[in-house]
């Protein structure tokens, strides 16, 4: 099975498909976890995982040629080049992004921890920090939720752009001043609530997007965003509440369009919120 880091090299969805994405949140959390680092059990030996170990993208370091060489070897010698590389380039965030990885592959639970953490600190606003914060927190979903605009807001617009090249920090800074400017636009409210989200820490991002539900309680943004942060941290029951509420309040509208296919791909499947 994959961990999910090829799909971090794709474009962010549009409005129209971010809903694919949430559906595809809440059902393939349990994938995820079974190829990661969910147990947090380091066995007295290590316990490989099945198959061979993706190759993350995009592999900006000067590095690259050396790690797809060490990963199309798997598993010879891959952990020993992957550590030497990582002992030469001690502030790459991509070789320690993939020696984080083969590690977790060959089984090394607790080291790749370590290494993967030092990836996301080193690979700060960039992809592999977003790469690295999906193997860290495999119950969410890979990558980091969406925003997606399409007003003539230059803030909002170039902070979807950021956010889609996975500079999380610099969207979040333009979500942020966009919403300062415009204090009564749900929108620009929301894409602040969505640039705050965090694996390690999300209760800024819903601490500041579910009080938006009162002030704003016919925007269909507010409600659909929830139910977005909602599928992507697996919480089903509470997103197919939220996605409901978007149908109610527009069911012919695109936002309100997508919830119903949500709700349509969903079904009757029901779960607990993930224990904290």
């Amino acid at each position: 099975m994959e961990t999910g880091l090829p799909l971090l090299s794709l474009p962010m969805p549009r409005r129209s498909v971010l809903l694919a994405v949430a559906a595809a949140a809440v059902l393939a959390v349990g994938a995820v976890v079974g190829v990661t680092l969910a147990t947090r059990q380091t066995p007295q030996q290590p316990r490989p995982l099945a198959g061979k170990p993706p190759v993350p993208q995009p592999l900006a370091t000067p590095a690259a040629a050396q790690i797809r060489a060490a990963f199309a070897t798997w598993p010879h010698g891959t952990v020993d080049t992957m550590e030497r590389l990582a002992g030469e380039r001690p502030r790459d965030a991509t070789v320690q992004l993939c020696l984080g990885i083969a590690l977790l592959y060959g089984g090394y639970d607790g080291d790749a921890e370590s290494v993967l953490r030092s990836a996301k600190k080193l690979g700060f606003d960039t992809i592999v920090e977003v790469q690295a914060d999906g193997l860290l927190h495999p119950q969410y979903f890979p990558g980091d939720p969406p925003f997606a605009y399409s007003g003539p807001d230059n803030l909002l617009q170039r902070g979807v752009a950021l956010q889609s090249e996975g500079h999380q920090h610099s969207a979040e800074r333009l979500f942020l001043q966009a919403a300062h400017l415009h204090p009564d636009d749900p929108e620009a409210q929301v894409a602040a609530a969505v640039g705050r989200f965090d694996k390690d820490s999300v209760t800024p991002a819903f601490a500041h997007l579910g009080p938006l539900t009162a002030r704003f309680p016919k925007s269909q943004a507010v409600r659909y965003y929830l139910g977005l942060l909602l599928a992507w941290t697996a919480q089903r029951d509470k997103a197919v509440e939220q996605f409901r509420d978007t149908v109610a309040l527009g069911p012919g509208t695109p936002l309100g369009r997508s919830a119903a296919d949500f709700l349509k791909r969903l079904g009757q499947v029901r779960t607990a919120p993930p224990k904290k």
